[in-house]
């Protein structure tokens, strides 16, 4: 198949043509030259679209970084015959670094604060992965190439005043998760059903939000409100935020089916 056909049998609109065309660009880069290539950092549904393209194309060799626990931006790496995956960790290799930015406020910036003044530095959002914000500092995982530029220009969240280093990717905190583990029965297993469950809200309000383009399954628009939803799908809708089915369980005297859903906070 060739390139073409692929962008037209996976992508469903034009950013997605264009993200699938500049993804068969850097894998053709390093099939042609054997060498490594790679993308800025792809949202979760980015990486969903691209990861059913690397299935149509055989799964070429690759790999997405950086890797932890509830990771949800990433950069696609395609990997010369000659190079393994752990060495896209290497600072020599590596098409990514990581920030520290510590401070001493007694007011703590949020996520908003520290990609609010990013964007004011003028750097552009695929330039920046995710954003880690603790107790007193914030991991940022950035493209190497504006590494110094920040360094230089980054020094300030809203009014608090940064201090900011490079960190090695293992030396990275990760913060905890803050959800809602909501325990409920629902009649059926239907993607609305779920939405109405893990939002608190009516099935005519999730069906509505369903049929508006705003509810994703598996960081893909879903408009089915009768799709069926299985354990361990993602859920999020704009404005809303995430949520996930953690667990499917038996059905109760009546019918119901008894869950477990995770709503990210």
């Amino acid at each position: 198949m060739n390139k073409n056909e692929l962008i037209k049998r996976y992508a469903s609109d034009g950013d997605d043509k264009l993200l699938l065309a500049q993804v068969l660009d850097k894998l053709k880069i390093m099939e042609e030259r054997n060498i490594l290539s790679y993308t800025k950092f792809l949202n979760e549904q980015q990486r969903s679209i691209v990861e059913k393209l690397l299935a149509g194309c055989g799964h070429p060799k690759h790999a997405f970084i950086p890797v932890y626990d509830d990771v949800t931006r990433t950069v696609l790496a395609f990997l010369p015959d000659y190079m393994e995956s752990d060495q896209l960790y290497q600072e020599e290799i590596s098409p990514i670094s990581v920030i520290r930015a510590t401070y001493s406020s007694a007011k703590r910036p949020g996520h908003r604060d520290f990609l609010g003044s990013l964007m004011g530095c003028g750097i552009k959002r695929e330039t920046i992965g995710d954003i880690l914000v603790g107790e007193n500092s914030c991991d940022i995982v950035i493209m190497k190439e504006i590494l110094p530029f920040l360094l230089s220009n980054f020094d300030s969240a809203g009014r608090v005043k940064l201090s900011v280093s490079v960190i090695h990717y293992d030396k990275m905190i990760i913060p905890e998760s803050d959800y809602k583990l909501i325990k409920d029965t629902v009649a059926s297993l239907r993607l609305d059903s779920i939405v109405s469950s893990g939002f608190s809200i009516s099935r005519e309000k999730a069906a509505y939000a369903i049929n508006a383009g705003l509810v994703s399954l598996q960081h893909q628009e879903c408009r089915k409100s009768d799709k069926s939803v299985t354990e361990g799908n993602v859920i999020s809708v704009r404005g809303m935020g995430k949520i996930e089915l953690l667990k499917v369980g038996n059905k109760s005297r009546k019918g119901r089916i008894f869950i477990s859903i995770k709503r990210y906070l």
